[in-house]
């Protein structure tokens, strides 16, 4: 029988997906901030410990919870979710925290199913500390940040709020190469003055200065280093380049897969088919079922059960501490439990088959993928990927019914009476799943390249989906113009034709798995303004290359009116940095350097400063591709 072979070949490349080590996926909500920060040394007892998500998320009652330096449990009020912000959620405190270290675990769900473990460290002193030496800082630097010299320059100068010690400094030019230095000495007139002389003669192009600095206090105790960098250029600005660099390595395999990602083909596979199938007895055949469907459908329910086994297992596995109420009150939990009931109530109430198993299959946008999320266009983008959920079910279901359904003895007889109209709806189906696949990809991706879409996991799947659709298109062209003029002859090109689409619409299949466990952003690369300033809208940013590395930042404004340009980046954790940017003629302004700190989202906020002394702060956001995705 067709559809047992086909059967066994699927549970094959299942078992062979298995022999591969899956790796856990990343968090698909990134933690914005919290209250107290981490590492944060407070005077008081906080009322409250709050946390702000870049997304809404579900909580449930131990969603945060505060550990004491011994590990013990602080007592906590319910956590709630702010009404007016729903990124935001908090618990109290019901008594007053003494002086210690604490450790608060956050543990929530985002809104694709996937959980987000966080961690925050904090300290309780109720007394207010002695204030400690003045830190090193410092104050100025010759030659200046973001200057470009006329000639080079015999020495570099570097000006603290106190005597230093330089422990270490290096010159570099474009090339990455280190310029040799004499030792640092301090201004026998000024000890916070420290001079460091050039031993060579600098050529044209850019260059970097990175130095450790060390302050002693009165009590001779060494206090750490202060590290710092900043650029100046001979003649002319260039970028800073290294030999034989290269670009990021391009991943051909998929570290998301996994048991829960082969629960989500799975789940597909079968929900898909029993609505496509049921679809097409009702519509197509007029009928509310056969007894050879009831024994396939027995089949498909079975592949959404072991499915949703497979995403519970390791659900629960990520949900270990939360007791069997605490689970089914998660919506992730109770509304698959939902669906398998109408799928069951469906298989045996012949006559509400086809609405219930709609019901089940409308349900899935809820609680898998990402459309929910509000960034992504949540219930209007959810509504798309419903239409595109429906439209595979009645082209994948209805062809595998197509071919598992009739005897062989009547298969022509068969195609001639159901090919057409299928054919019709095939056609309807195709167009809508290209239409709102395609809206979908620019919901959740508005810019990128096709480099930055196939080294994420994300994009990978979505371009081999799109290759796999067109083929199964070109297959429909000729299936069309076969149905028309059908033959003893064309009969066995037709269902061949139809099994190859069978297998293309397994693999497609497939890959929408690959999806739901992948982050969308992972693809994404673009420079997008944060607010738009009124008095001011002319800037053009590029970045190049754009992946964690080393960087040429150009920024180009529209007007000549710019006389200083400061830029600032930052990137959770702790990454914040601030450059004076080079001018090099024509309104435009250039940094260069390891500024992409890591994929991921980062602040960009611009400073410029005009002729007339206005300054003006322009933010961004730089979205950097790539799957390790920082603090997301």
């Amino acid at each position: 029988m067709l559809h047992r072979y086909k059967i066994f070949i699927l549970f094959v490349v299942v078992a062979l997906q298995f022999m591969i080590q899956g790796n856990q996926t990343f968090a698909h909500s990134k933690l914005e901030r919290t209250y107290p920060k981490e590492g944060e040394k407070i005077i008081q007892s906080p009322a409250a410990f709050e946390v702000w998500f870049q997304d809404p998320v579900v909580t449930y009652s131990d969603s945060i919870q505060i550990l004491n330096a011994t590990g013990k449990i602080q007592e906590m009020g319910a956590v709630s979710v702010d009404p007016e912000d729903k990124t935001h959620i908090l618990t109290t405190f019901k008594d007053r925290l003494p002086n210690g270290n604490y450790l608060a675990k956050i543990k929530v769900i985002a809104l694709d199913g996937f959980v987000i473990n966080e961690e925050v460290r904090f300290t309780v002193s109720h007394q207010e500390t002695v204030p400690s030496e003045k830190a090193l800082e410092i104050i100025d630097f010759s030659p200046a940040d973001g200057e470009i010299l006329d000639t080079f320059p015999q020495r570099i100068d570097l000006w603290f709020n106190q005597p230093a010690d330089i422990t270490a400094i290096g010159l570099f030019d474009d090339l990455q190469q280190s310029v040799r230095l004499k030792k640092p000495y301090a201004d026998p007139n000024n000890p916070s003055h420290i001079i460091v002389e050039l031993e060579e003669e600098l050529s044209s192009g850019t260059y970097q200065v990175t130095w450790h600095a060390r302050q002693v206090d009165s009590k001779g105790q060494a206090q750490p280093d202060r590290l710092d960098v900043f650029y100046f250029a001979v003649n002319h600005f260039t970028p800073i380049t290294q030999k034989n660099m290269g670009g990021p390595t391009i991943s051909f395999g998929y570290h998301n897969l996994g048991l829960k990602q082969v629960g989500y083909w799975l789940f597909f596979i079968g929900i898909t088919t029993l609505f496509g199938g049921t679809f097409f007895h009702t519509v197509v055949l007029k009928k509310t079922s056969t007894s050879r469907w009831n024994k396939v459908a027995l089949l498909l329910l079975t592949f959404v059960l072991v499915g949703w086994t497979f995403i519970f297992t390791v659900q629960m596995q990520e949900l270990h501490s939360l007791s069997f109420e605490q689970l089914l009150s998660i919506k992730f939990m109770w509304i698959p439990i939902l669906q398998i009931i109408l799928l069951i109530i469906g298989f045996y109430f012949h006559k509400i088959k086809l609405l219930v198993y709609f019901a089940a299959l409308i349900l899935s946008v809820f609680v898998i993928g990402h459309a929910p999320y509000p960034r992504y266009g949540g219930y209007i983008t959810m509504a798309v990927n419903a239409i595109h959920l429906i439209a595979a079910s009645i082209w994948s279901g209805g062809l595998f019914t197509l071919i598992v359904l009739p005897k062989k003895e009547r298969i022509k007889e068969w195609l001639k009476d159901v090919l057409p109209v299928f054919s019709k709806w095939a056609l309807i189906s195709l167009i809508a799943i290209i239409a709102t696949g395609f809206i979908m990809v620019t919901q959740y991706v508005p810019s990128f390249t096709v480099e930055s879409f196939w080294k994420s996991e994300w994009g990978k799947s979505i371009l081999l989906k799109i290759v796999l659709t067109f083929i199964v298109l070109l297959i429909g062209v000729f299936q069309w113009n076969s149905v028309k003029h059908i033959t003893t002859k064309t009969v066995n090109v037709v269902i061949t034709r139809a099994k190859v689409e069978i297998i293309y619409a397994v693999l497609i299949l497939l890959f929408a798995s690959f999806l739901v466990v992948s982050t969308p952003s992972a693809a994404e690369q673009g420079v997008y303004p944060s607010s738009i300033e009124k008095k001011y809208l002319g800037l053009n940013v590029d970045i190049a290359p754009f992946y964690p590395g080393l960087n040429e930042l150009s920024l180009q404004f529209d007007k000549e009116d710019i006389k200083q340009v400061e830029v600032t980046l930052s990137m959770p954790p702790d990454y914040n940095v601030t450059y004076s940017a080079f001018y090099v003629g024509g309104g435009e302004f250039k940094l260069t350097g390891n500024l992409l700190h890591a994929a991921g989202t980062m602040s960009m906020n611009v400073k410029a400063t005009l002729k007339s002394d206005e300054i003006l702060e322009l933010p961004f956001k730089i979205v950097v591709p790539g799957e390790m995705r920082l603090n997301e």
